[in-house]
């Protein structure tokens, strides 16, 4: 069973309890009926996952608590590692949960993290939110949906070769690297960027002034698609605009076979903010 928080300086206590284990907080309002399903939810998972602690805050009681970890809906379930959030799930859907579960055992905290040979960075393409998520001018039988897992699906242009690819993420991240995977003749060729843009059309994207523009090469794709971006300007994205003008072919198709996202998230809770909720706190 998950384990009900009771004061606000327990819930330092839990960050610190992740230095040494996954931790997944199930922020709940008592009068949410999905709230209940995840309640069952997790009872079963406590025994499937003995070494995961498993916690529980009432959104309206810790306010100070929810304000700090950026909840906005009930349920959601936050997953914890070396003090930082790593994950969320919002709903009671049972898949995911596990899914996030698993993917939070097999992550070591970032600290010695190496997504795609990038040392120090994880694979943060699970933080997307597909349903904030969209392309423009894409085929519709090679949907966008296609390029966020490895596989034989791809994104796939439409009436010519440009694209705009706007991600949304479930937290904000500090975004290292690309990875891109393609094949060569419909790879995309000039990129630019826009962090925390998400009205960015074609015509914009033409004539705007990019956070960073980038030339992809047959080479940069044989030695797996990674390209290194200018960190210092990717330090809070909450979203990513991609234009995508040409290809490597010079051909009408521009095709994505997988694209992933490499940084590392940002903590949307963190001691030192929850003690400055402390001590106005009543309980």
């Amino acid at each position: 069973m998950a384990v009900n928080v009771e004061r606000t300086e327990q819930f330092v206590e839990i960050l610190r309890e992740s230095s040494e284990k996954l931790v997944v907080v199930d922020f709940y309002s008592t009068t949410c009926p999905p709230c209940l399903v995840v309640d069952q939810i997790l009872g079963q998972l406590a025994s499937q996952y003995p070494t995961v602690a498993f916690y529980k805050v009432d959104v309206k009681k810790f306010s100070d608590v929810a304000m700090q970890c950026r909840i906005s809906a009930t349920p959601t379930l936050q997953f914890f590692r070396k003090g930082r959030s790593i994950n969320e799930v919002k709903g009671a859907n049972k898949t995911a949960i596990v899914q996030a579960i698993d993917a939070g055992l097999s992550d070591n905290g970032g600290e010695t993290a190496a997504a795609f040979g990038v040392v120090g960075h994880s694979d943060l393409t699970r933080l997307v939110l597909k349903t904030k998520s969209e392309c423009l001018n894409q085929d519709d039988d090679h949907p966008m949906d296609n390029i966020f897992t490895e596989g034989a699906s791809r994104l796939q242009s439409d009436v010519d070769e440009q694209l705009v690819i706007h991600v949304s993420f479930n937290q904000p991240i500090r975004l290292h690297s690309l990875m891109l995977k393609a094949p060569l003749e419909h790879a995309p060729r000039s990129l630019k960027l826009f962090v925390n843009r998400t009205d960015v059309g074609f015509d914009d994207a033409e004539a705007a002034e990019a956070t960073q523009q980038i030339e992809m090469t047959k080479e940069i794709y044989e030695r797996g698609g990674v390209v290194n971006l200018r960190y210092v300007r990717f330090q809070n994205v909450n979203s990513l605009s991609i234009f995508v003008a040409d290809n490597l072919g010079d051909d009408d198709v521009t095709a994505i076979s997988q694209l992933a996202f490499i940084g590392t998230a940002i903590n949307s809770a963190n001691v030192s903010d929850i003690r400055q909720g402390e001590e106005g706190h009543s309980h």
